[in-house]
């Protein structure tokens, strides 16, 4: 490899990563007054593969659809967790409400959203949890 390619890989590399998601566990339930119940859902999908640009402070999820492709879901905006050594990627736009963790140490993730239906009057101080955890793979 010559100096001038492993410049742009290692380039690439600062701006651009990809990685791709399998899912482990789905639950999803609800929390009333600490009662606690959780099920097995198909909220979260199987696969999906995380994108992220701009040095790790954008990322791109894009979800399996029943035809095995790829289709782009939603946009995250990230923040490196030194501390754990993990990006902490949070929804742009109101359309999505789950926030996404990836450890970059073991490549696990964890996708979680809560629901708070009470607030809208729908629901008996009912919330709603759904959580998903997994591995990834770095696929660049």
């Amino acid at each position: 490899m010559s100096l001038a390619t492993s410049s742009i890989s290692a380039n690439k590399d600062m701006h651009e990563k990809k990685y791709e998601c399998l899912t482990e566990t789905r639950v999803s339930g609800l929390f009333q007054f600490e009662r606690k119940f959780l099920k097995e859902t198909e909220f979260f999908p199987d696969k999906t593969t995380l994108n992220f640009s701009e040095n790790y402070t954008l990322m791109t999820e894009m979800e399996s659809t029943k035809e095995k492709k790829f289709e782009a879901k939603y946009q995250f905006n990230c923040e490196n967790e030194e501390k754990f050594n993990s990006i902490i990627c949070k929804p742009i736009d109101d359309n999505n409400t789950y926030n996404i963790i990836l450890s970059l140490d073991s490549l696990r993730y964890r996708k979680t959203l809560i629901t708070h239906y009470w607030l809208d009057g729908r629901g008996n101080e009912v919330d709603y949890v759904h959580i998903a955890h997994g591995y990834c793979y770095d696929i660049d």
